[in-house]
C-alpha cells in the first residue's frame, strides 16, 4: 500500500472520530438538567406544643427498631384529635387486614388514594377506614392531609 493511501485512510478515521466527538458534545449540551414533575405536592408541617404530644411506651414488637426522628413522628401522630384525619397513599400499596406484612391483602390501591386515618401506631402501621371497615397500611406510604 502506498503512503498516500494509508494517509487518506487515517485521515478518514480521524474525521469520523471528530464527527463522533461533536455528536457527543451536542447530546451532552442538550440533555435535561432536571426532572419535570407534572403534579406538585404540597407538604404541610404542623408544629405541636410539647404538652399535646403523648409519650408512647416501648414497641410491642422487639424486632421493630425506630430511629429518633420516626419515634418523634409517631408520638406526634399518636395524639388524639376531635376532627377526623385524612390520608392518601404516596405510591401503589397494599391495604391489609392486620398490622403486619404477612397479613391478608384486602386490596391494592393506586398512588393518591384517600382514606380516613384512625391512628398511627408505633409499630410502623397506620389504622385506616377502607370501604367501611378497619384496615391497615404501612406508615411509610401514608401522607397525612390537613383538613
Amino acid at each position: 500500500m502506498k503512503k498516500t493511501m494509508l494517509n487518506h485512510v487515517l485521515m478518514g478515521v480521524i474525521a469520523l472520530m471528530l464527527f463522533s466527538i461533536c455528536c457527543l458534545i451536542v447530546c451532552i449540551v442538550n440533555r435535561p438538567r432536571y426532572i419535570d414533575i407534572s403534579e406538585q405536592e404540597n407538604v404541610v408541617i404542623n408544629e405541636v406544643p410539647v404538652s399535646d404530644i403523648a409519650v408512647s411506651g416501648a414497641a410491642d414488637n422487639a424486632s421493630t427498631q425506630l430511629d429518633a426522628a420516626s419515634a418523634d413522628e409517631d408520638q406526634e401522630d399518636a395524639r388524639t384529635d376531635d376532627n377526623t384525619r385524612q390520608g392518601k397513599t404516596s405510591t401503589r400499596v397494599n391495604i391489609r387486614d392486620a398490622d403486619n406484612a404477612t397479613a391478608r391483602v384486602l386490596a391494592t390501591v393506586e398512588e393518591g388514594t384517600t382514606f380516613e386515618v384512625i391512628e398511627n401506631q408505633s409499630n410502623g402501621w397506620t389504622k385506616i377506614i377502607y370501604e367501611g371497615q378497619e384496615a391497615y397500611i404501612s406508615s411509610d406510604y401514608v401522607i397525612l392531609i390537613n383538613n
